[in-house]
């Protein structure tokens, strides 16, 4: 476990910082939906009635990827961040593997990798002893009882 710890300690800022960034570009079709189908490789078309839930997700993983660059400066904010990220990202996976078949899906290869990396690592993360609330530490439910 020694080894997983000097990881997670090492890459955290690091990670949270890159893939924050890149969990927040989906800003731009938040803001304007045109810009969906060129960022998805042009495979990806929307209708006028799935146009706000669209932008909906935009703007929520634009705040994920927010809440991911400040918790690499923000220790405490971490857990919280890490578990609504990577069960977000974990369902976005699902969706692109349950969907492989579908012509579309292609336009989501590159989301699908970068969840999908950003699942991986939040896996080592909540192994390690990083990736848990000190109220859970075994060494603290030692100390006090």
């Amino acid at each position: 476990m020694k080894g997983l710890d000097i990881f997670i300690i090492n890459t955290i800022r690091p990670f949270l910082i890159v893939f924050g960034i890149a969990t927040g570009l989906s800003l731009p079709f938040a803001i304007d939906i045109n810009f969906l189908t060129p960022m998805f490789g042009g495979l990806v078309d929307y209708t006028p009635s799935s146009v706000p839930a669209l932008r909906h997700w935009g703007i929520m993983v634009f705040g994920i990827g927010v809440l991911m660059a400040v918790a690499a400066f923000r220790p405490w904010l971490r857990f919280e961040t890490m578990l609504f990220s990577a069960v977000e990202k974990g369902f976005m996976v699902y969706l692109c593997i349950s969907n492989f078949g579908q012509p579309w899906a292609r336009g989501y290869l590159l989301p699908f990798l970068l969840d999908s990396t950003i699942v991986a690592y939040s896996i080592l993360y909540f192994i390690s002893n990083q990736g848990r609330p000190v109220a859970w530490s075994r060494s603290k439910i030692d100390r006090h009882g």
